[in-house]
């Protein structure tokens, strides 16, 4: 998931936990006694694997930590130069935002008729933002995670990946209409660059494949099915190569397909739901931008809507085209730069950015991975 979007952008992975064999996977009860036997030393391996899967994640955050030690340091010491008192509000603003995407989630996987509960998708939504961070193969670690935690929980893994489908989607087209308006502005101060237009082209062409593939399965679902065994034909070349069982069942294409399918007429029959997560999205956003401004205030210095809202669209769209995982590095980077072309003072750039990141990004980061231990996925059977 990446910071400001409220979604885990990736059309890959679209799959069962029991296709995949993630770490909490369930497995089928086997029809005689040496069947058992396989499966009780399956699943004491699986829960072996799961330890030493939380292991090596927590070998990653500290990773993380020390690899950023600097800009850390740097987060801290422009906190303490804001108000305290604002500075919380916008923590507060940040609060809300979170829980407005696992709503987001919430009314996604109601349009696919998956049941979910906000409270119960929060741990997943900040367990995935880390993830993702550590795991940066195109969001496919947090789509697993959700499709793994669906798994356990009795439901349809491949549904909640046809819903976190169509989250990113609907998170792209709310955060278009801010976005269009950042641009707008920065056009007509002619301060608009070629990378940023480039940048917002590539997320409009993820936007049309994003859709293109949900209008696949409600109608041409053979071309999908077709799209999806090309892929798991590709998978099985691959693990052939290193000698190796394919991760994929048998029936892997035709089976998602029919989720999938599933899935897009459900869409169909819930327009409401549909609606429902666009409001959710636009809402994140606003609430997000009102919390950038409190930080802006906190430094005592009020920023036109304008500016805020072509700051912002910049600094969002470049954590989801970036090179690095959530726009590391490249965030902290291009919004200063757009405020300062905006006339905003340097100093004033840098201390806000960095704080709203901190509070957007880096510490529910932190939260995510401390939740982990909460994810059905990272617990031991017995906590099931």
């Amino acid at each position: 998931m990446h910071p400001g979007t409220c979604y885990n952008f990736s059309t890959d992975g679209m799959n069962g936990a029991r296709d995949l064999k993630l770490p909490g996977e369930r497995i089928a009860s086997g029809h005689d006694s040496l069947a058992g036997e396989k499966m009780t030393g399956s699943k004491v391996l699986k829960l072996e694997v799961r330890h030493w899967l939380f292991l090596l994640v927590l070998i990653a955050f500290v990773w993380l930590v020390l690899s950023n030690l600097t800009e850390i340091e740097r987060l801290s010491r422009m906190i303490l130069r804001a108000s305290w008192q604002l500075v919380v509000i916008a923590a507060l603003l940040q609060v809300i935002y979170y829980v407005l995407c696992s709503a987001l989630y919430q009314a996604a996987f109601a349009s696919v008729e998956l049941e979910s509960n906000v409270f119960e998708l929060l741990p997943v939504v900040l367990a995935s933002l880390f993830i993702n961070v550590i795991a940066p193969i195109g969001g496919m670690a947090g789509i697993a995670l959700f499709a793994d935690d669906a798994a356990l929980r009795g439901r349809s893994p491949a549904r909640a990946a046809a819903g976190m489908l169509l989250v990113t989607l609907v998170s792209f087209i709310a955060f278009s209409i801010i976005l269009i308006s950042g641009l707008s502005y920065l056009f007509l101060l002619k301060h608009l660059s070629q990378y940023q237009v480039l940048a917002a082209i590539i997320l409009l062409l993820s936007t049309l494949v994003l859709g293109a593939f949900l209008l696949l399965a409600h109608w041409w679902p053979r071309l999908l099915e077709t799209l999806l065994g090309s892929v798991q034909s590709a998978v099985n070349w691959f693990t052939s190569w290193f000698r190796r069982q394919s991760p994929l069942a048998s029936n892997w294409a035709a089976k998602n397909t029919t989720e999938f399918i599933a899935a897009s007429r459900a869409i169909g029959h819930h327009h409401w739901s549909l609606g429902r997560a666009l409001l959710i999205a636009l809402l994140a956003h606003l609430i997000s931008m009102a919390s950038l401004y409190v930080i802006f205030l906190s430094f005592n210095y009020p920023i036109t809507f304008p500016v805020l809202v072509a700051g912002y669209s910049m600094g969002i769209l470049f954590a989801i085209v970036s090179p690095t995982p959530q726009g590391i590095g490249i965030v902290e980077g291009v919004m200063p730069a757009v405020f300062r072309s905006l006339k905003v003072r340097g100093r004033i750039a840098i201390f806000t950015t960095l704080t709203f990141r901190g509070l957007n990004f880096w510490i529910p980061l932190a939260i995510g991975f401390f939740l982990l231990r909460h994810i059905r996925s990272f617990r031991s059977r017995k906590q099931h």
